[in-house]
């Protein structure tokens, strides 16, 4: 391959893994919750099945913390290959769990353990591969983001390539003991292929040249959150929009029509399918257009589109009105995610770069977006109408943030502090 090649496969292999493990749990939460807890009712199982996929989300704001620290101090492609291992092995092993029929309390204990430890490892993972690609290319950087952000839709469509043919072709009760663990199990294939990758890469030359400037900080953390705290409130409150509408689409509105028998799981899984597809494509589709157009409009039309279909992907119900409406969330999020990727990343000096989109994003995920279908379904029992609305708030700031923000598209990421948009 040549090194261009190698730097978009080594940024994309690590995210793939992410959004992977990720969308395999949401996948699977139906047969999750009758593993680990099997002695409350189905709603009640569910709900605890969302809470504990919400606290994947926790750790996550320690690991953007602890990596962009080190990433800021000793260059992306190190930590980049700690976070893969971290969030791969973790993933692997939650399908190795006993059930807790088999070893009681100590199965969910476990659980909830992998998902802290996956969470950790993710929140050094997307800025880094983030900044592999933007710090390398340098130009064209909303299309460049594109190849991190379309691992949404790609990881997304791996978990659906492999849940698809085992629902289809294995019974019911091998899926519920057994068959739900085989995509977990294989994150430990995946991940080998991520180290050969990434091993073969170069530090960034935006890195190395701050290095050669004497630019690194003994505390970059320190100058991030006093010189640069209104970014990482502008960077969260927009990842967090973002975020939220995506969980809401793919990890609420299927298993919510599954329980309810208006979708069977077969029809959750293929209507996440073409959600990953049309999502891998606008991903690329809205990278291209914002480094013509700028970020900002992308951003806030892509919100508006997620405003209009809210309410009504949860009244009109049915498999062909569930795949329109994940299909126009999905044309929401992939529009706005690589100009977001870009944006975040283009609002922090390169000392603080890798601090300040990962603290930015994983913010935005871990406070707003993760918690999404835990708190809407919890919303949810006490009235039906109430499901859209923590998603609605969220959409609402974005669009008065954007609204007030600055245009990064044509922002060069050498120039010194002075250079960089303040808010």
């Amino acid at each position: 391959m040549s090194e261009k090649t190698d730097v978009i496969a080594a940024s994309m292999i690590g995210t793939i893994i992410e959004w992977y493990g990720i969308f395999i749990f949401a996948s699977g939460a139906i047969y999750i919750e009758r593993t680990f807890y099997p002695s409350v009712s189905v709603a009640e199982g569910l709900l605890l099945t969302l809470l504990t996929f919400a606290l994947g989300f926790i750790t996550r704001p320690v690991g953007a913390y602890v990596f962009g620290h080190f990433g800021d101090k000793l260059g992306r492609k190190k930590i980049l290959l700690l976070t893969l291992l971290i969030s791969g092995i973790s993933t692997g092993l939650t399908g190795l769990i006993p059930s807790e029929a088999s070893i009681g309390a100590m199965a969910i204990v476990l659980l909830v353990v992998l998902r802290l430890a996956l969470g950790f490892g993710l929140g050094g993972e997307w800025g880094g591969a983030m900044l592999l690609t933007l710090e390398t290319f340098k130009n064209r950087r909303g299309f460049y983001s594109s190849f991190v952000q379309s691992t949404v839709g790609i990881g997304l469509l791996l978990g659906i390539a492999i849940f698809i043919p085992l629902v289809y072709a294995l019974p019911s009760s091998f899926m519920y003991s057994i068959g739900w663990r085989i995509p977990f199990l294989a994150s430990f294939v995946i991940v080998v292929v991520g180290i050969f990758i990434r091993l073969k890469v170069k530090e960034t030359p935006v890195f190395e040249a701050e290095k050669k400037k004497n630019r690194i900080l003994k505390s970059p953390e320190k100058e991030l959150f006093t010189k640069h705290w209104k970014k990482i409130v502008v960077g969260t409150l927009l990842a967090g929009s973002s975020g939220n509408f995506f969980y809401f689409a793919i990890a609420l509105l299927p298993v919510l029509f599954e329980n309810a028998k208006k979708i069977t799981i077969l029809d959750g899984l293929i209507g996440t399918a073409i959600f990953g597809i049309l999502d891998v494509i606008f991903v690329f589709v809205g990278g291209q257009i914002s480094d013509k157009k700028g970020r900002r409009v992308i951003i806030a039309g892509a919100n508006l589109l997620a405003l209009i279909v809210l309410f009504p992907s949860i009244y009109l119900v049915g498999f062909g009105y569930f795949v329109v409406f994940l299909s126009l969330f999905a044309v929401a999020h992939g529009l706005s995610y690589s100009p977001l990727g870009a944006m975040i990343s283009e609002i922090f000096p390169t000392n603080v770069r890798y601090s300040g989109n990962s603290a930015s994003y994983q913010y935005g995920n871990s406070f707003i977006g993760g918690p999404a279908p835990y708190v809407s379904d919890l919303l949810g029992t006490i009235g039906y109408a109430l499901y859209p609305v923590f998603t609605l708030i969220f959409i609402l700031i974005a669009l008065g943030v954007i609204y007030k923000s600055k245009e990064t598209d044509k922002m060069s990421l050498e120039e010194p502090d002075s250079a960089y948009i303040e808010y």
